[in-house]
């Protein structure tokens, strides 16, 4: 049995891809660095970043259209390693001292290098099997595991849950460099059927500005919501339910592809309730599970529900697991640890499972999909819908050590090798973006009904579009 070294390390390079890719427009509801702005800097900021994403995904969906366009996969392997190239300089450029201006902008930065990244990787392995799978399992076990990094204190950096690591990124590079280099250039991006392009594009930024605009009411809501405040979230929800719905015939007239949108929209709404529950996870007593572990489940899951969904059947396994996890919330809640783990394993399965069976074949429509849990801002905001800005007292003495001391609502971290010498220190005022999501039961309700709604959508549909084998 002979290995194809060249496809290994394509796939690799689509696995890291997607890992990567992730990690940068992923973005966790708290935010935890200190910082000295106004808060009026503050909430612009805030507000910055879940825009930056939706750039983010709108590049990834064109440079994926761009590159099936001109068919030619190095140029693909071009787009990834010139990504990561930029997250490597905003790595160098970040430092403490830098303020919320030049970090909005290379938050923007480093959400259309991100897009890069995944619409040349998309483009370069979706005609792969082996590639397009593990694409897949590290963009979806990455955006799972990444929402449990957020409780820690970080330095100053473009993400609430730092910097990618210089492994990744080196790797990454090292990986698509070679797939470039090496890659068969008679072997072309498949041609795309008339019109998908432009179709996929105007659905990626249609969906992605829609949800940007609507998730920005639903953050202004009270918290705990009223009754008005309900009013708005179940009216926003309908509304990207319905946008999406218009969204798909218009895929199924190009492509008869549009299903990958609606299982992805379901995803994105099951996992609604477990992120809050790792987000609060922080404010309760005791040890918390660490992010690698649950990134292991979460890859581990991942690949056992693609594993299974080879068959047509199992698109109605992944959607009943999916719709059970947000009515789990009713029986277990964030402290319950072991049980908020099995509902982060149940979420890749079912993820799985509901996307493995309805992939497309075209890799614009693939791109356009996988976007689509980082831009579902509407259900975030409805898992997570307030943020209120705490400020503490930061005090650095001059060992390399601190000293930080919240209200009565966080609990206290000492972390000084000179406790005493803090007389002797700086003392600044310093802000949090803090965020303790209330568990709700409505919200739960809520995205229960929309993930039934997107399997009843999904299975009125036509036999879905599947890709070669190879």
């Amino acid at each position: 049995m002979t290995i194809d070294l060249r496809s290994c390390t394509g796939a690799l390079a689509a696995f890291l891809s997607g890992i990567l890719a992730a990690l940068a427009l992923t973005n966790p509801a708290r935010m935890r660095w200190p910082v000295t702005e106004p808060q009026s800097k503050i909430d612009q900021w805030i507000s910055s970043q879940s825009t930056s994403v939706v750039v983010g995904a709108i590049v990834a969906v064109g440079a994926c259209a761009y590159l099936q366009h001109r068919g030619s996969r190095r140029r693909a392997w071009a787009f990834v390693y010139s990504g990561v190239v930029v997250l490597i300089l905003i790595r160098f450029l970040v430092a403490e001292e830098v303020g919320l201006d030049l970090l909005s902008v290379l938050g923007f930065a480093k959400t259309i290098a991100a897009g890069l990244i995944l619409g040349g990787a998309v483009a370069a392995s979706w005609d792969s099997r082996l590639g397009r799978n593990l694409l897949i399992i590290g963009v979806v076990s990455t955006w799972l595991a990444a929402q449990s990094s957020t409780g820690d204190l970080i330095p100053v950096s473009t993400s609430s849950i730092g910097e990618p690591a210089w492994a990744l990124l080196l790797l990454t590079l090292i990986c698509a460099v070679a797939c470039a280099v090496t890659d068969d250039s008679e072997l072309r991006i498949s041609e795309s059927e008339p019109g998908v392009a432009a179709a996929a594009l105007a659905v990626a930024t249609g969906l992605a500005v829609t949800q940007r605009i609507l998730s920005s009411v639903v953050d202004r809501q009270e918290n705990p919501p009223t009754f008005s405040g309900w009013l708005v979230m179940v009216a926003s929800t309908v509304a990207v339910l319905t946008l999406t719905w218009f969204c798909v015939r218009r895929l199924d007239t190009t492509s008869g592809s549009g299903g990958f949108l609606w299982a992805a929209t379901a995803v994105a709404a099951a996992a609604t309730t477990v992120f809050a529950d790792l987000t609060d996870r922080f404010f309760l007593d005791g040890d918390r599970t660490s992010p690698l572990v649950i990134a292991a489940l979460a890859i581990i899951a991942v690949v056992f529900g693609l594993s299974r969904s080879r068959h047509r059947d199992r698109t109605i396994a992944g959607l009943a697991l999916l719709a059970a996890i947000p009515l789990s919330e009713w029986i277990f809640d964030g402290e319950h640890e072991l049980a908020l783990l099995l509902r982060i394993v149940a979420l890749g399965v079912g993820s799985g499972l509901l996307l493995g069976s309805v992939l497309p074949s075209n890799p614009v429509i693939g791109a356009l999909g996988l976007t689509v849990p980082f831009t579902a801002l509407v259900f975030m905001s409805i898992g997570q819908h307030e943020i209120e800005t705490v400020s503490s007292t930061y005090v650095k003495h001059d060992p390399p050590s601190t000293y930080v001391e919240y209200n009565s609502e966080l609990r206290a971290y000492v972390d000084a090798s000179e406790p005493d010498a803090a007389f002797r220190a700086e003392a600044a005022t310093i802000a949090y973006a803090y965020e303790a999501p209330p568990r709700s039961d409505g919200a739960a309700l809520l995205m229960c009904v929309v993930v039934v709604a997107t399997g009843i959508a999904l299975r009125r549909r036509s036999p879905v579009d599947t890709p070669s084998p190879d």
